[in-house]
């Protein structure tokens, strides 16, 4: 199954950082697919890696930057549309990796100063489009990733969790593995309960239901 890296032209404060956590904890290797959203090719270039695809309406790429790639890669795609379009450069990235059969994505630089863009790749992960993508957004401390089913999710002794309800109320049968146990009771989409638990195993087990979740795990 191919894996794919989606570098968007967010706000990363500490590249070398991103690239540790991509080379530690999600295969991030030569056999990645990685493409670059609109004008983060110049993230690209300050990370030292040649993204396979650009992707966008081109409002924000550097022609010198495109030269630059298509030199070390004679095969780069380039897929341009046009500006008055109704998907984010990021999601028109998603959108191409999942039709080119990846099934686990990581976003880069989808956070940032830009609150409404922000809040636009955040969303992305909640259509249904991609219900069966293992799809998650990583920065220099956090990943953030979604449930729509029980799961067990890895962690380290110490580290924090945030736990949120996407939907009006999730039900929560037993969480196992956090300093803060939710059990046989509703977390509310607002007011806000869960944030930052803390992990006191290396495994926490959510079982819950009626509701999807957002988790935002520490690194």
């Amino acid at each position: 199954m191919r894996n794919c890296l989606i570098v968007s032209n967010g706000e990363i404060k500490d590249l070398h950082k991103i690239k540790n956590n991509l080379e530690n904890y999600y295969s991030f290797n030569k056999k990645t697919l990685v493409v670059s959203a609109d004008g983060a090719v110049s993230v690209c270039k300050k990370m030292g890696i040649c993204p396979d695809v650009i992707i966008g309406d081109m409002d924000s790429v550097s022609k010198h930057d495109i030269e630059h790639f298509s030199l070390l890669n004679s095969k780069i795609e380039i897929l341009e549309f046009p500006k008055n379009k109704n998907e984010s450069d990021t999601q028109l990235a998603i959108d191409f990796a999942v039709k080119k059969g990846c099934r686990q994505i990581t976003v880069i630089g989808a956070l940032g100063k830009r609150i409404d863009h922000s809040l636009a790749n955040i969303f992305n992960l909640f259509s249904e489009n991609y219900n069966e993508i293992d799809l998650k957004i990583i920065d220099e401390e956090f990943e953030m990733f979604i449930l729509r089913k029980p799961a067990s999710i890895s962690g380290s002794f110490g580290k924090k969790i945030s736990i949120f309800s996407m939907t009006p109320y999730t039900y929560f049968v037993k969480t196992e593995g956090l300093k803060y146990k939710l059990e046989d009771e509703k977390l509310l989409f607002s007011p806000i309960r869960g944030l930052s638990n803390i992990f006191i195993k290396d495994m926490a087990k959510i079982n819950f239901s009626e509701g999807i979740l957002l988790i935002i795990k520490e690194i």
